[in-house]
């Protein structure tokens, strides 16, 4: 009887110690999980998961944006530049298109390239963009203009995601903000 108790109490550590250890994991793959995402480039499918091992900072918009979509990247470059060359490679600039009828692959290359050297675009298929976004916690509506060249706007939030190198959001950052604000976030998610 008494090695039974034993037994039985020895079991009751062992569940206990598992869950301690197991259940952070778990909560941690739920959170790396919650914003995964797979979407195109020019370049074929791009996942969040194969940014593992670099701090990602990604932004939703569209290219067709008059002045909102290029600000927050222009300013995220200049934070960028602040860094080494070793430590500006740790990062990885996404730029998520919410309009992919008008922004094709081939341009969304050129433009994100254009605000800094290794930024990719990515867009996907409408669904998949709602269901993305919906994941971060960011919106985007077409508004169609009339008697406009342009046809329709995209009206959408402005935030910069700043994530770590297992793919969880470290940082939230509403626009507008500086190059020295986006700098501090950074240096903040290499510590």
């Amino acid at each position: 009887m008494k090695k039974k108790l034993i037994l039985i109490f020895l079991a009751i550590i062992i569940l206990v110690a598992a869950l301690l250890i197991g259940f952070p994991y778990y909560q941690n793959q739920k959170e790396i999980e919650k914003h995964a995402f797979t979407m195109d480039s020019i370049d074929g499918k791009v996942s969040l998961s194969d940014f593992k091992g670099k701090f990602t900072i990604i932004y939703f918009g569209f290219m067709f944006c008059p002045d909102i979509c290029p600000t927050s990247l222009s300013m995220t470059s200049e934070a960028l530049k602040r860094f080494s060359k070793a430590d500006s490679d740790k990062f990885q600039l996404v730029f998520i298109s919410v309009d992919p009828d008008r922004d094709k692959l081939k341009d969304l290359k050129e433009y994100a390239g254009y605000f800094y050297p290794n930024a990719i675009g990515l867009t996907s298929t409408e669904n998949n963009l709602k269901e993305v976004t919906r994941k971060y916690g960011t919106f985007y509506a077409t508004e169609y203009l009339k008697d406009s060249k342009i046809e329709y706007t995209v009206a959408h939030t402005s935030f910069l995601y700043i994530m770590d190198k297992e793919g969880k959001i470290k940082a939230k950052l509403r626009h507008p903000n500086s190059p020295e604000t986006i700098h501090k976030a950074l240096i903040e998610v290499l510590k």
